[in-house]
C-alpha cells in the first residue's frame, strides 16, 4: 500500500509539472519572445521568407511589439518589399520614438522614395537627441543635396567626417557630393581616404571608378574596377562596373569577355551568368539573347527566371508554340505563378484567344495585385476585345502601381488621342516626356494635342524638338508636314514630307502625307503616279498596293483600285484591311455575295473585330436574310457589348420581326448612348417604345429625326403612327401622307394608306 501511495504522489508530481509547462506555452509573453527568437535565428541565415512569418505571428499575439515590428521591417528591406517595410518602420517610431535605428531606416526610405524634405526631418530629429550620430548626419546632407541645398550639404557631408574620422561611409559620401558639385580634386581625395579607410571593401574602389569614368580617365577606371573584381571575385558588381566602363568607350568586344568571364566563374551565381544575356536584351540584340537564354536554359533548367526570360523572347519573337509549351512547364512548378500567367496571357493574346487571354490576366492580377505588367497587358487583352473603357482603367491601375510604365502611358496616349481627348493626351504626353525624355512618342502625343487645341507655335516647338532628338527618322518631318498641310502651307509640307521619305524611303506615312497633299491641291492623278512610282521601285510591298487603292478610289477609279487590293491580298493573304476595302467596292457595286465572302474570309483573320460583322450582317440585310443578319449582329455585340451600331441594327430587326421588345428597348437605348445625334438611333429608340406603348416617350424621338433627316418616309411613317395612337389625328394623317409621297412605290407607302384608312374610318 505504501509502495502504491508512493507511485500516485509521483504521478501527480508529475502532472503538476505538465500542467506547469502548459502553463508557460500559454503565456502569450514566452510564446512571442520564442516567434521573435526563432525569426532571428532565420534572418542570421538568410532565411527571410521564414523570418516573416515567425514575426507575424509574434504581432498577432502582441501587435505592439516594437522588437517583431522592427525585425519585420528590416526583413523586408533585405527582400525589397520597401511599401510594407515603410509602414513596419512607421508603426516602430509610433511605438517608440526613440528608436533611432529605425527612424534612420524611414529616412533612408524616404529619400529613396523622392520624399526629400520628409527624410532631412527625421534626419533632424535623430540629431536633436545624438548630435554626433553620424549616419542620420550622412541622411541630412544626402536629402539637402537632393532638396538642392549644394552649399548646406557639402558642410553638412564634411562635418561627417569630422564626426568619425574613421567612417570610411563619410568619407565616401562627402567624395561623391563633391564630384556632383563640380569640386573634382576634393572629390578625389575624399573618395581614396574611404578607400584607404576601408580596403576591404568593393564600395570605395567603385565609387572612385565611377568618379574617373564621369571625368572619362578610362585608364584610371579601368584599375579601380579591376582592383574591385580582384578583391571580391564572387561579386556581380565590380564586373558589371567594368562592363559598363567598356560599354561607355564602344569596346562591345571586351563587354562580352567580361560577361562571358562572369558567367564561366561564377556558374552557380544567377545574377552573374545572367549578365551576358541581359546585356544583349538591354541592346536590343535579341538574336544573342535568344540564343543565349536557350543556352542559359538548358544549363539552368530549375531557374525559373531564366524560363521566364526565354518565354518572353520566344513570344516576342513569335515563336508562339515553343512559349506555349515552356509556359506550361512553369505554370506546373506553379499555377498562381503570376509571371507565368502573364505570359500565357501575351501567347493567348497572339493565339487570337481573347477571351482565355484576359482569364488568365486576371488570375495574374488577383495572386499578385501589385504587378503592374499584369494590368497592362490586361488592357491590352480588353482592347483587343473592343471594351476600350475598361482597358483604359487597366491602364491606369498599371501607372499608379508604376509611374515609370511608359508602354502603359503610351497605351493610354494612343487611346486618348483616337478619342479626340486632347487635353487628356496633352497630360499624358507630358508624363511621358518626364520618365522617357530620349522617347519620341511623349513629344508626337504632345504635339498632336497642342494641334488639335490651335497651338500651331506649340506644335511646331515639339516636332522640332522631336527632329533633333532623332534627325535619321522620318517620324518628326512627317508630323511637320502634317502641320503645314493643316496650314495649307503646300510647299512647306512637301519639303517636309520629302525630307522624311529622304531618311526613311520606305515610310509609308511621309508618301501618305504626300498623296494627301496631292488630293488636296487638286492634284489628283499627280497622288496616283506618285504611289505606282513607287511601286514600281517596290513591286512586292502589299502595303503600297493598299495605299495605291485608296488613291484610286478617291480618283474614281474603282475598277483599278480592285485590281491594287487583289494584289495586295495575293502578296499578304492577311491582309484584313485590303479584304475590307475590296469588299467594299463589290457591295458598291451590286456584288453582295463576293462582299460577304470577303468579310468571311476578314472575320476569319480577325474574330474580335465587331464592326467585320455589322458590316456582313448589313449586306445579308439588304438581301432580306434578316435571320443571319440578326446572328451576326448578336456577334458583334458579344465581341463589344456596347457597339453602338450593332446594337441599333439589330433592335430595329427584333422590333420588325416579333422578337422580344424589352429586349428591342435595352439595345435601342445603348445605341441611343453610343450615337446620341445620329437619327436613326432616335428613330429606333423611338419605335421600340411605340412597341412598348410609350407613345408619348417615343413621339419626340421621332420628331427629332424627322428634322434632322426630312426626306426619310420610315421616319415620317412611324411618327404619323405615334401621333395616331395619342389621338392627334390631323398630324398623323400629314405625316402619314408625306411618307406616301417621300416613297409612293415602297411598302412604307402601302403600311401608310392603311393607317390612313383607319383613321378615316374613325
Amino acid at each position: 500500500m505504501r509502495r502504491n501511495a508512493s507511485w500516485a504522489i509521483w504521478c501527480g508530481f508529475l502532472l503538476f509539472l505538465g500542467g506547469f509547462d502548459v502553463g508557460c506555452s500559454r503565456d502569450p509573453n514566452v510564446r512571442k519572445l520564442k516567434f521573435l527568437e526563432q525569426g532571428n535565428r532565420d534572418f542570421e541565415k538568410g532565411k527571410y521568407p521564414e523570418a516573416n512569418i515567425s514575426y507575424s505571428r509574434a504581432l498577432q499575439i502582441d501587435p505592439r511589439f516594437v522588437d517583431a515590428h522592427y525585425k519585420l521591417a528590416e526583413c523586408l528591406l533585405k527582400q525589397g518589399s520597401w511599401a510594407a517595410a515603410f509602414r513596419e518602420l512607421s508603426r516602430t517610431v509610433d511605438l517608440q520614438p526613440d528608436n533611432w535605428p529605425a527612424q534612420l531606416d524611414l529616412g533612408r526610405l524616404l529619400l529613396a522614395g523622392s520624399k526629400y524634405q520628409d527624410a532631412k526631418d527625421r534626419a533632424l530629429l535623430i540629431l536633436r537627441s545624438n548630435p554626433k550620430h553620424t549616419d542620420a548626419q550622412i541622411l541630412l546632407s544626402d536629402a539637402d543635396a537632393s532638396l538642392g541645398n549644394t552649399k548646406e550639404a557639402l558642410q553638412e557631408a564634411k562635418d561627417a567626417t569630422e564626426m568619425e574620422p574613421q567612417n570610411s561611409v563619410a568619407f565616401l559620401n562627402f567624395g561623391i557630393l563633391q564630384a556632383q558639385a563640380g569640386a573634382t580634386d576634393g572629390a578625389e581625395k575624399a573618395l581614396q581616404k574611404a578607400q584607404a579607410l576601408d580596403s576591404t571593401s568593393v564600395t570605395p574602389l567603385l565609387a572612385l571608378g565611377n568618379f574617373y569614368q564621369q571625368r572619362k580617365l578610362w585608364p584610371e577606371a579601368e584599375k579601380e574596377f579591376q582592383a574591385a573584381v580582384v578583391l571580391d571575385p564572387k561579386s556581380t558588381k565590380p564586373r558589371a562596373a567594368l562592363a559598363g566602363l567598356y560599354m561607355a568607350q564602344g569596346q562591345d568586344a571586351l563587354v562580352e569577355k567580361v560577361l562571358t568571364d562572369a558567367k564561366l566563374q561564377l556558374k552557380d551565381e544567377p545574377s552573374a551568368y545572367r549578365m551576358l544575356g541581359d546585356y544583349y536584351l538591354a541592346h536590343g540584340d535579341n538574336d544573342k539573347a535568344l540564343a543565349e537564354f536557350s543556352a542559359l536554359s538548358t544549363a539552368h533548367p530549375n531557374d525559373l527566371g531564366v524560363q521566364k526570360t526565354l518565354t518572353q523572347l520566344l513570344i516576342s519573337n513569335h515563336r508562339i508554340d515553343e512559349a506555349d509549351k515552356l509556359d506550361d512547364g512553369i505554370l506546373k512548378k506553379g499555377a498562381q505563378d503570376a509571371d507565368a500567367l502573364i505570359l500565357k496571357g501575351q501567347i493567348q493574346l497572339q493565339q487570337k484567344k481573347v477571351g482565355e487571354s484576359i482569364q488568365s490576366l486576371q488570375q495574374a492580377v488577383k495572386y499578385a495585385p501589385e504587378n503592374a505588367l499584369g494590368y497592362y497587358y490586361l488592357g491590352l487583352a480588353l482592347q483587343q476585345k473592343g471594351d476600350v473603357q475598361q482597358a483604359e482603367s487597366e491602364w491606369r491601375e498599371a501607372v499608379k502601381l508604376r509611374s515609370n510604365l511608359s508602354e502603359a502611358w503610351r497605351a493610354l496616349g494612343t487611346s486618348a488621342a483616337q478619342r479626340r481627348d486632347w487635353r487628356a493626351l496633352e497630360s499624358i504626353a507630358d508624363q511621358l516626356k518626364l520618365i522617357a525624355p530620349r522617347s519620341p512618342e511623349g513629344y508626337l502625343f504632345h504635339a498632336t494635342a497642342r494641334l488639335n487645341q490651335g497651338d500651331a507655335a506649340g506644335t511646331e516647338a515639339d516636332l522640332r524638338y522631336l527632329i533633333d532628338l532623332a534627325p535619321g527618322s522620318a517620324l518628326g518631318y512627317v508630323n511637320l508636314g502634317q502641320l503645314r498641310t493643316a496650314q495649307k502651307r503646300w510647299d512647306e509640307a512637301a519639303k517636309a514630307y520629302r525630307e522624311g521619305l529622304a531618311r526613311e524611303p520606305n515610310s509609308l506615312e511621309a508618301l501618305g502625307g504626300l498623296v494627301e497633299l496631292n488630293f488636296r491641291r487638286d492634284r489628283a492623278p499627280d497622288a496616283v503616279r506618285l504611289v505606282q512610282d513607287k511601286i514600281s521601285q517596290n513591286p512586292d510591298n502589299a502595303a503600297l498596293y493598299l495605299l495605291l487603292a485608296r488613291a484610286q478610289v478617291r480618283s474614281r477609279q474603282p475598277e483599278e483600285a480592285e485590281k491594287a487590293l487583289t494584289r495586295a491580298i495575293q502578296l499578304d493573304k492577311q491582309n484584313v484591311n485590303a479584304m475590307v476595302m475590296i469588299a467594299d467596292l463589290q457591295s458598291k457595286r451590286g456584288d453582295t455575295g463576293e462582299a460577304i465572302t470577303n468579310y468571311s474570309k476578314a472575320i476569319e483573320l480577325a474574330p474580335n473585330n465587331a464592326r467585320l460583322y455589322v458590316a456582313q450582317a448589313s449586306l445579308y440585310e439588304g438581301q432580306g436574310n434578316w435571320q443571319q443578319a440578326q446572328a451576326l449582329y448578336e456577334k458583334a455585340l458579344a465581341v463589344q457589348p456596347d457597339d453602338a451600331l450593332a446594337a441599333n441594327n439589330l433592335a430595329y430587326l427584333m422590333l420588325e420581326h416579333a422578337g422580344s421588345v424589352n429586349v428591342a428597348l435595352n439595345l435601342a437605348q445603348t445605341a441611343r448612348r453610343g450615337l446620341p445625334t445620329v437619327p436613326n438611333s432616335a428613330d429606333t429608340l423611338g419605335w421600340a417604345y411605340y412597341h412598348n406603348g410609350a407613345y408619348s416617350v417615343a413621339a419626340p424621338l421621332f420628331e427629332e429625326a424627322v428634322k434632322k433627316v426630312p426626306s426619310n418616309a420610315t421616319y415620317h411613317f412611324h411618327l404619323g403612327l405615334t401621333y395616331q395612337k395619342l389621338n392627334d389625328n390631323g398630324r398623323a394623317r400629314a405625316e402619314l401622307e408625306r411618307a406616301m409621297s417621300l416613297a409612293p412605290k415602297s411598302p412604307i407607302a402601302d403600311k401608310a394608306r392603311e393607317a390612313i384608312g383607319q383613321i378615316t374610318d374613325k
